[in-house]
């Protein structure tokens, strides 16, 4: 009959070997849906900052050619025209109100069709018993005179309103290319800066999952079992059973109370020995 310790030792190391292997298998599993679990967080985060960039892309684009499109509508012929018009309208009240406040014009509320308006201090016009031939050839003088000088005025607020005036073509294209310019520059920009963000992004890793050292604990566990078992299991096959078993008075009762381990001739300190093993030991 079997050594009843040799068979514990030998089932205890079977078991030990199987808990070992299923708590590894365990930890592989579990690092495995983990390092899944993460590359598919990964995965998502990439899509996600791959879609927030073509968002601003197209925004910044956008942005860009509204700017182009409102630069060009400021600077189309048609409103080219209508800035001219109104600068000259602007310029030609202003010059003539300035005219009216000079020496060259009759002020609001004069009569301007006698000489007397623009006679010299003292002059004689004919006015009032005057000679008539010479009040009309004076006021058709004036009169001549300022219309001539409407002309002009006009001429003037006209070829202003072309150039460098206030509201003058020549200072308001410049302006409206300038602006529509820097909001294209602004959006590329914006978008340079977006793109050195994103490639940042995209040098994000996954994080990764690995069995650690203290998995192969329960594998050295399991091992220092098994060198239990089969020393005594060896040291069974070299000096038998004792003869008589369990009821013969002899092999294992005598050898137990020798010292022995059920007659094997593995002795206690050879087995807690073993189990003392630096391995064992990492659980205390």
């Amino acid at each position: 009959m079997c050594d009843p310790l040799s068979l514990g030792m030998a089932a205890l190391s079977t078991v030990g070997s199987i808990a070992a292997s299923s708590a590894q298998a365990a930890a592989a599993e579990d690092v495995t849906n983990k390092q899944n679990a993460a590359n598919a967080q990964w995965v998502a985060y990439q899509e996600n900052i791959h879609r927030q960039e073509q968002l601003a892309e197209t925004q910044a684009r956008n942005q860009a050619n509204q700017a182009r499109e409102d630069t060009l509508a400021k600077v189309s012929p048609e409103a080219q025209a209508a800035t001219q018009s109104a600068e000259q309208q602007r310029l030609n009240n202003t010059y003539e109100t300035s005219s009216e406040k000079g020496t060259g014009r009759a002020p609001a509320g004069v009569d301007a069709t006698g000489g007397n308006a623009y006679a010299l201090s003292g002059e004689q016009t004919g006015v009032g018993g005057g000679a008539p031939g010479s009040m009309g050839n004076l006021s058709g003088q004036v009169n001549q005179a300022t219309a001539q000088a409407r002309n002009r005025v006009a001429a003037l607020a006209t070829a202003n309103s072309y150039g460098g005036s206030f509201g003058g073509l020549g200072t308001t294209i410049p302006i409206a290319f300038q602006r529509g310019a820097n909001d294209i520059n602004l959006q590329n920009e914006i978008r340079k800066s977006d793109l050195q963000t994103y490639g940042v992004e995209q040098q994000v890793q996954p994080i990764h999952y690995a069995l650690g050292p203290e998995y192969g604990t329960m594998g050295a566990i399991g091992q220092a079992l098994a060198g239990v078992a089969g020393k005594a299991l060896g040291a069974a096959a070299a000096g038998g059973f004792g003869g008589g078993g369990w009821g013969g008075g002899g092999g294992v009762s005598a050898d137990y109370g020798g010292g022995n381990w059920g007659g094997t001739g593995a002795s206690e300190s050879d087995v807690m020995g073993s189990l003392n093993a630096p391995m064992w030991n990492q659980w205390g």
